[in-house]
This record gives C-alpha cells, structure tokens and sequence, in this order.
C-alpha cells in the first residue's frame, strides 16, 4: 500500500469531479479513499479526520457518491490528500435498489482492475457518470452494465473486434449465428465454426449487431438501444468471459449478477 500523503507533499491543490468507488479505515481517523476522477482517472487519497468530521466529509464518502474533491497530486507511490469534499449527488437509488446495486458493483469492480492510479483518461469518466444516472434513473440495470463494459474496453484498447469474422473477413449480418472468442476478442461465423478457439460464446445476430452499434454510439444516445433479455444473457457472458481474459482475474460481483440474469 502506498504511504499516507500529509498536506506538505505538495503545495498545489487541485478540485476535481469524482466518484467514489472504495472507501476504508485507516488508523483511528481517518480514512483512504479510492475515486474515479475527471482528467485525473483513478485517485486513492487520505482524508484525515474523516471519521470524526461534522463538516467536510459527514455522509460524503459512500460509494458512488459524485463529489467535486479539493486535493493534491503527490509524487509517484504516494497518496494524495484529500483536504475537502463537496456533494453532488449521492445517487441513494443504487444502495436502495438490488439490481441497480449489483450492476454498479459490477461497474466498480472492471474499473478497479482496468485502470492505474492518475492514468489520466477523456471517455472513462464521462461513461461512468452516464451509467451512474441512468441506473439511477431507472434504466435497465443489466442493459446499461453491458454498454457501460463494452465501451470501457474500447476506452482502454481493448474493444472487441465484433464488425467482420475474424477467420473469413465476412462483415457481420444475415441470419447465422455468431461466435466470440475470448481469448482472441473476435467473432466468427458460423461458416468458420471450426476455426472457433474452444469455449467461444454464442451470440445471434441481434446482439453482434446492438453491441457494435453500442461502441459507436455518442454516449448521450445510449439510452436509445435496447437488449432483449436474451441478448443480454449473450452479451454479459461474452463481456464476463473477456474481461476476465484481459484481467486474469474474476469478478467477484458477478455470481450475485448471474442470480438477477436468471430471473
């Protein structure tokens, strides 16, 4: 774990738009924080005092709280400090509602494993904020995780390569059915089944053709598609099964996900 930063590692202060996406204790006090911030990415500070403020932190530290943080930017391998933090929205729906819950868990976790601290990023924030408001604005929990992963794997190099199968170049259409590989992050047809890497997901039509007009979507028409409850089986089981061939490790969250998919 990094060191605990003080207030003399560094002069400057910034204020910055954040998420929280953890949060624990840290001696009597205090507390360390994990966000998600704006042109910053990942940030992990100390907020010192912040188990016995009545003023700067009370009931600001939740999880998926959307903040605008005033803090340092210390040297490499050190925490920052986080001298205040102002409440925007505490998002109550998704501590309330189970399903929105577990997607933003989800959500949580693949940022955790996908980014490093201050690797500074231009679409992961402004995606994270979009599928925070619409979970809490009642969308379709498991439909808004599935846009939110595929887009984050683009936003990090690695977007699935869904246009075209990977063996014969054919672009993707018609009425055969499809499948991905994760291991090579590419689909394939029907045609080239026997090509397919061993455990490839099957995918019809329908969902190929929503998630690649997912990855180009503009982020503020989103809202607009849609995954019938089979395609979103089919999707969340591709995006599991890639993620965790990216990250080489699995979700914790997604046992409790598969729970809400199959009712």
């Amino acid at each position: 774990m990094p060191s605990p930063a003080s207030s003399t590692d560094s002069k400057q202060q910034l204020e910055t738009p954040a998420v929280v996406l953890d949060c624990w204790d840290h001696g009597e006090s205090d507390l360390i924080v994990t966000f998600f911030c704006q042109g910053l990415g990942r940030l992990t500070g100390i907020a010192k005092g912040a188990k016995r403020s009545k003023k700067r932190f009370v009931n600001k530290l939740e999880l998926f709280s959307s903040l605008k943080i005033r803090h340092t930017v210390p040297a490499s391998h050190r925490l920052s400090f986080i001298a205040e933090a102002e409440l925007h929205e505490s998002f109550l729906k998704l501590r309330r509602n189970f399903s929105c819950y577990i997607a933003a868990t989800t959500i949580r976790e693949f940022l955790l494993l996908a980014t490093r601290e201050t690797e500074g990023d231009e679409e992961i924030y402004p995606l994270l904020i979009w599928a925070l408001h619409s979970l809490e604005n009642g969308s379709q929990p498991q439909t808004i995780l599935v846009f939110f992963l595929i887009r984050l794997f683009s936003a990090i190099g690695y977007s699935p390569r869904l246009h075209r199968c990977e063996k014969c170049s054919t672009p993707i259409g018609g009425t055969t059915r499809y499948s991905f590989s994760h291991s090579t992050g590419s689909v394939y047809c029907s045609n080239c089944q026997k090509t397919v890497p061993a455990n490839a997901e099957r995918l019809t039509p329908g969902t190929v053709k929503t998630l690649t007009t997912a990855l180009t979507s503009p982020l503020n028409r989103l809202h607009r598609l849609g995954l019938s409850p089979n395609s979103r089986y089919e999707a969340l089981n591709l995006l599991h099964a890639y993620g965790r061939q990216l990250f080489q490790r699995d979700i914790i969250s997604w046992k409790a996900l598969q729970n809400e998919i199959r009712q």
